[in-house]
């Protein structure tokens, strides 16, 4: 196979018989194109990883934080947070915890501010399209993403994505435009 595609090399109008590239210039040249192809697919999955395990953090530490800091509400029939500087320091020390093999650089948290059953319908805050779901955590956070290129001759790159996070217990339901509480025990 490899002696085809060298004589089909030879007989084009490329060839360096005819005043063209060597077949090993033009392989090197594939090579590289290959790797850098290979090499930014491999960027795009490493980013998709760190937002989707970002995304599951975030999740996960926001919904153990609330739920250790709620009791039934029974006057509205969910459940209300008891302390929000609690559930704030909670919750970053849950993010800390499910995300400890990350660089501290790697996020950043703007603000978080909790909301109870008394909110559920007010005006969402900025980059939230729904109303206030009730008792939820809303955060303001930065991703910091950091891509070394390596042997591709580019400069290193940075890259600060921000997210706007609305986190709840109560779970919506998008057909019916409504949310669902979590019942108190």
């Amino acid at each position: 196979m490899l002696k085809r595609i060298y004589q089909k090399y030879k007989s084009m109008q490329i060839s360096d018989d005819r005043g063209g590239p060597q077949i090993y210039v033009l392989a090197a040249i594939s090579i590289f194109l290959l790797l850098a192809l290979y090499s930014t697919f491999g960027y795009v999955y490493k980013i998709q990883v760190m937002a989707t395990r970002l995304h599951d953090a975030i999740s996960t530490s926001a919904i153990t934080a609330l739920g250790a800091n709620t009791v039934p509400d029974p006057t509205k029939g969910g459940i209300q947070v008891v302390d929000t500087s609690e559930v704030q320091q909670e919750f970053m020390i849950n993010l800390q915890n499910n995300l400890k093999n990350w660089p501290s650089s790697s996020y950043t948290l703007q603000s978080a501010q909790v909301f109870s059953e008394n909110d559920k319908g007010s005006s969402s805050p900025f980059a939230f399209s729904e109303p206030v779901p009730g008792t939820s955590i809303y955060l303001e956070m930065t991703m910091n993403i950091a891509l070394f290129p390596g042997f591709i001759p580019m400069s290193n790159t940075h890259w600060s994505i921000p997210l706007h996070v609305m986190v709840s217990p109560n779970s919506y339901e998008s057909s019916t435009g409504t949310w669902n509480l979590v019942r108190g025990t």
